[in-house]
């Protein structure tokens, strides 16, 4: 059952980047001790498709952490390369939550 969230919580942001060095925003909030919500914007002009990709993601990332799915189930859906760098900004996002969270 998804659990509702204080309205007043503390958040971080800070500026990632892909594997071709584009940046994006990556906010994320805090409940509980754990991440529960995230955010990403940048690495398109607005009026594309990419910014409402971006939103999306933020959106079934918080929804499945707020479900009590756990960030490393997520971050095991990510695709990486043989090297073990993320693949997309997904999986750059996961992987840097996944240090906050820590």
């Amino acid at each position: 059952m998804r659990t509702e969230l204080d309205n007043r919580r503390p958040c971080y942001k800070e500026t990632i980047r892909d594997n071709n060095g584009t940046p994006y925003l990556l906010t994320v909030s805090f409940d509980g001790g754990g991440i529960k919500e995230a955010w990403m914007s940048g690495g398109g002009k607005a009026g594309t498709e990419r910014p409402d990709i971006l939103t999306e993601v933020g959106r079934l990332v918080s929804v499945s952490l707020q479900n009590g799915t756990p960030l490393e189930d997520l971050r095991s859906c990510a695709t990486y390369r043989s090297d073990g760098t993320p693949s997309t900004v997904v999986g750059v996002m996961l992987d840097r939550m996944s240090e906050l969270g820590d």
